[in-house]
């Protein structure tokens, strides 16, 4: 494997409810579905439509979800997964396991019969497990947008990276990144440039609304309307803050690459 150290993970983000604020964490176990317990949890609707800050089939746009957070009180264990709680914007806490979450959300949403209901059959994700993106590419963007704060937190990504050009980590597409060192390093493969929706312009603490970052995002010459990266575990391991990011060999999408187990590399895309 050909490895390039100059990048390193500067923050670990776990959501425990989609659509909701998440958790920085500084280490995570990775498996299969991605950082363990991350959007393990939804709101759901009585339709069965997931709440969101869009609106199609499969999602419900609810009001007031990225106002509060979500948290595990305890790291999540491999098996039986305790509910996390959901905190709101005054600090009170609402634990899932007693129903309290769900008061505290129809309340906010106005929705009489939402509740958070665990990932079952059908996957949380709207695309794929793990997500990453540079922090140069989020300073673009601040650069562009010097009037709207930017955040990663718009952006939603289980890591930030450090990297020093903007989109740098668009240039691993295709190839083996492997987060750490040792034993339980990660090994993955990102396949795509997430497209992005209008929730990277909502209010959520800290950060106002304004749909300029939306705009600039689908102005882009190259991948209009995406940013930061999607894809997936080939081997689980642990993330920490801190740990070197190297990029490896190409790989071909379905072929090198086997779940669960040591990145293959010898058939070059």
């Amino acid at each position: 494997m050909t490895c390039d150290s100059d990048f390193t993970v500067e923050q670990v983000w776990r959501f425990p409810v989609k659509s909701l604020g998440g958790q920085p964490v500084p280490s995570s176990q990775v498996d299969i579905r991605g950082l363990r317990g991350d959007r393990l949890w939804a709101v759901r609707d009585a339709d069965g439509k997931l709440g969101s800050g869009k609106h199609t089939r499969r999602f419900r746009r609810m009001e007031g979800l990225l106002g509060v957070t979500a948290r595990y009180q305890s790291e999540p264990a491999a098996g039986d997964i305790e509910p996390p709680v959901v905190v709101g914007p005054d600090g009170s806490v609402y634990p899932v396991g007693s129903g309290a979450a769900d008061q505290f959300l129809r309340a906010l949403t106005g929705l009489p019969q939402v509740e958070v209901c665990q990932e079952s059959a059908i996957s949380h994700f709207d695309e794929v497990p793990l997500s990453v993106i540079g922090t140069a590419t989020v300073a673009w963007l601040q650069a562009e947008l010097p009037e709207v704060e930017i955040d990663p937190r718009r952006f939603r990504a289980n890591l930030v990276i450090t990297t020093s050009e903007p989109f740098a980590e668009e240039s691993w597409l295709g190839r083996i990144v492997r987060i750490g060192t040792g034993h339980d390093d990660v090994q993955a493969v990102f396949d795509r440039v997430l497209q992005r929706c209008v929730m990277v312009g909502m209010r959520q603490p800290g950060l106002g609304e304004s749909g300029q970052v939306l705009k600039r995002i689908a102005e882009r010459e190259a991948n209009p309307l995406c940013l930061a990266l999607g894809g997936l575990v080939a081997r689980p391991g642990v993330v920490r803050v801190g740990d070197p990011v190297r990029i490896g060999d190409p790989v071909r999408i379905g072929g090198p690459v086997r779940i669960g187990g040591p990145v293959q590399a010898g058939d070059q895309a």
